[in-house]
Formats: structure tokens, sequence, C-alpha cells
């Protein structure tokens, strides 16, 4: 009797094991089904606002309704937007949450499913650029997120938002389109999370969160071992901090909400004809949204989560407010004489100092305090001031962007503490003015945290106290060029 008990518990625990591994493997079928559907040639590269990009969106609504995912609006999962008059849909579903309170409050898990299309080479080859890993792997694993989140409805407290982008690849679109034209109050979505690229777990050997900053123990929860599956390296990042890349979390940061940007690298063959689905880690793809989908309900069901108060450099200076900077000039001056043909020959032109600018929308004010030295070369000795300069300015900018460019007008005032021609003091008594100013103007680029520009400060006083041979007295023409560190 004992040995048929032991014996009927040990096929117990193999069926319980099979069971299990069979679920994963149903996992990986379902996972490999939608890529190879999404990233197959007749599709032709999905490209935005194609009839190919139309197809793989009903696709993904057909999942979606199987899944029970209900469409945001009455029976339609389609948010259609324009965009250089051209036509593109976001598909929008919900699953909304039990808690009386919070199920006001949002989680966007979003993926992109558009990709770049077809293209054709010198010799007129048509080559087809299936976006397997990019992107869909991440509408794949967002979709089978939902699968089991539809599952586990009952438990969820706050209301998941399920998006598939549109328009990514020309410019995130569809997020963008999103922000401006949100189903639900802004501040209501407490996450965003943008799944984009997480095909190529083996490879790169992690897949990578970015975003963790913007969550209070954002790190410790995204490490913690009783939501991660055994075998999944996980690996936290702050911030999103690259000025030439960016994702669907931008349009959401910059309004302040949290955001995770999720990702496997750049390992697979991006944006190239050879990113197909026979290569993608499907196993690598299982840890993954077994890793989102207890993460997302975590959150759901956490009526303690919230905001760092925290957000990105690259994504805070959109905003009107105060924005400061560690600004270094290096350059040249010119001893301009007011009459006569000759000129002194320029000299060195250094400075560092402190940068506080207020914007609201395309326009700021701009102070900035230097310490300077500037010189400039005469047959007497080349002479050598050391100064305080504080210039105030109107700026005009693009709007903030990740990249942009400004120009600025305003004055400048200057005073010489110290100087020198040769080895000999000057004479601000007597022959020299401490004060100077004048114009003060330029153009800039900045790019993330950093911005590079051309300023010029033209003295309207003069420098000498008393005319030369030539009735004229001397003023200061400096040009410099300006290095900034935002923070």
């Amino acid at each position: 009797m004992n040995k048929k008990i032991a014996i009927c518990l040990l096929i117990s625990i193999a069926l319980v094991g099979m069971q299990g591994a069979y679920a994963q493997t149903t996992l990986k079928e379902r996972l490999e089904k939608h890529v190879y559907t999404l990233a197959d040639d007749s599709l032709r590269g999905r490209k935005a606002g194609s009839e190919y990009a139309r197809k793989a969106a009903e696709y993904v609504v057909a999942q979606w309704k199987e899944i029970g995912i209900e469409p945001y609006q009455a029976d339609n999962y389609f948010q259609p937007f324009i965009k250089d008059e051209s036509n593109y849909r976001n598909i929008i579903g919900i699953l909304r949450g039990n808690d009386p309170t919070l199920s006001d409050e949002y989680i966007v898990v979003g993926a992109h499913y558009d990709h770049i299309g077809v293209k054709t080479d010198d010799n007129g080859n048509t080559k087809i650029y299936n976006g397997a890993d990019d992107n869909a792997s991440g509408v794949a694993t967002i979709t089978e997120m939902a699968r089991r989140l539809k599952e586990k409805q009952g438990s969820l407290r706050r209301s998941i938002i399920l998006i598939a982008f549109d328009g990514e690849e020309l410019g995130l679109y569809g997020s963008r389109a999103f922000v401006k034209n949100p189903i639900v109050p802004l501040e209501k979505i407490r996450l965003m999370l943008s799944v984009d690229m997480v095909g190529w777990y083996k490879t790169s050997g992690y897949v990578k969160y970015q975003g963790s900053g913007t969550i209070a123990g954002g790190k410790n929860l995204l490490l913690d071992a009783a939501l991660t599956p055994n075998g999944l390296h996980v690996t936290t990042q702050s911030f999103e901090n690259s000025v030439l890349t960016a994702t669907d979390t931008e349009a959401f940061a910059k309004q302040g909400i949290p955001t995770l940007a999720v990702t496997t690298g750049l390992k697979s063959p991006y944006h190239k004809p050879e990113d197909d689905a026979d290569l993608i880690d499907y196993d690598g793809m299982v840890l993954i949204t077994e890793h989102l989908t207890s993460l997302v309900q975590h959150v759901s069901e956490d009526a303690d989560y919230r905001a760092s108060g925290k957000v990105a450099k690259k994504h805070r200076y959109h905003r009107n407010g105060a924005v400061f900077g560690l600004s270094a000039n290096i350059g040249s001056n010119n001893h301009y004489y007011t009459g006569g043909a000759v000129n002194g020959k320029p000299g060195g032109a250094y400075g560092i100092g402190l940068m506080a600018q207020y914007e609201w929308g395309v326009y700021a004010i701009r102070s900035e305090a230097f310490y300077d030295y500037v010189t400039g070369k005469h047959p007497g000795g080349t002479i050598k001031t050391n100064a305080i300069t504080i210039p105030v300015s109107f700026v005009l900018q693009t709007p903030r962007q990740s990249v942009g460019v400004d120009a600025f007008f305003g004055g400048y005032y200057s005073h010489k503490f110290s100087g020198k021609q040769g080895d000999k003091d000057l004479d601000y008594q007597q022959d020299f003015y401490r004060n100077e100013g004048g114009l003060n103007l330029g153009a800039g680029l900045h790019f993330g945290d950093f911005k590079i520009g051309y300023n010029g400060r033209i003295a309207l006083t003069n420098f000498t106290r008393h005319k030369n041979v030539d009735n004229a007295h001397l003023q200061n023409y400096a040009f410099y060029l300006t290095l900034t560190y935002l923070f």
C-alpha cells in the first residue's frame, strides 16, 4: 500500500513538472507565432501608414479580442491620428482594475508595431526589413503579458492600458499622439513601460530597465528576486541618458510620468534586412514576459507604489521653469580702436561661469556670471585683464527636445578687478576704465545635457580714458566658443 502511494506521488510530481514545462513551452510557442507572423515577408516590413502595417494591426487586434482585452472605446481598438498628412493608428485595449479607488489609476504597457518597410539597394535589389526584434518581439511580449494579466484580472487594483503604437520609426508619432490626446487624464497614469527590442537576451546576457530612478525604490523593485524568474539577469539604469536614441517612453516622461524602457539592447541586426524571426531568442522572451507580467501585477496591486519625482535630464528641459548650467568659454579678444585704420592684434579670451535660464515655451531669459581672462596684443606689451562679467540675454529657442537650437541677444556688464600690460599693472585711475558694458549676442545648439554655442561681446564703452594720436579710444570686442553643461 505504501509502495503504491509512493508511486502515485512520484507520478503526480512528474505530471506537475510536465504541466509547468508544457505551460512554458505553450508561452514560447505563442511568442514564436506572433513574431513569425509580424515579421513575415508578406507584411513587407510593416512600414507605418502602409497596407501592410494595417494588416499587422488587424492581427494584433484579433489576438487581443481572443484574449478578452476590452477595447478602449466601445468595440473600437483603434486610435487614429494624422501626421504629415498621412493616416496612422494606435491600438489600445484596457484591463480594468477592481479597487474602488485605485482602478482610476493606470499603468500603460506599450510597444510599437511598425518598422521601416522595404528598401531598394544600389543594384536594384529589394530588401525587406522585417523587424523581428524591432519590434515584433515587443508586441509579442505585451500580447502574452496581457493574456496572463487577463487571467489574474480579479486581483488587479490599478487598471492597465495596453498600447501598440504606430509610427515610432518615423519619429515616435504614435506615443506623442496618445499623450496629446490621452484616453485618460495623464496625471492618472502612474507608470509607462515601453517594451522595445527584447528578442536577443541570450546574446546580450541581460534585459535592461532604463528609468528605475523615476520610481521610488525602483531599483529594488526591479531586482526583487520574488518577481524575477530563475535564469533571468535583470540590469537597471536610473535614467535614459542617450541623446541619440529614444523610444516611446519619451512623450510620457516629458509629462513627469515614471517610465521604464525595457530592452535587450542593440545586439540584433538593428535596422537591417537580417532582423528575422529565426534569430530571435524565444526562451529569453519567455523569461522577460514572465518578469514583466509579475512586475506589472505587483505595481497594480501595491497601494504604496509611488513616483520618485525625478526625471531624466534629457526629458526635463521642455518644461517651463529654471534651468542651470556650468559654462566654459574659449576665444579671442580684439582691441578695437574707435578711429584710425589699424586695430590691435587679437589675443586669447577665456572664461568660466554659471548660467541660469528661466524658460516659458520657446522664450527664455538667461543670466550668467563669468570669471574672464581677456588679452590683447600691443607693441608696448600684451594687455591682460581679470574680470567678473554678467551677461543678461533674451533667448528664442526651439521647443525642448533631445536636440534643439537657440539664438540670444542682450547686454553685459564687466568689472575688471586687475590687469597688466607686460609686467606693469594697469592704472585704472588714470589710463583705463574698470567697468565695461556692451552687447551680448550669439546662437547655440543643445543636445541632451550639453550646449555648444558661439557668443560675441561687443563693448559700447571705452576701455581707455584718453584718446590716442588718431583721436581714438580702445574698446573690447570678444568672440567665444562656449560649452555648457546643463544640470
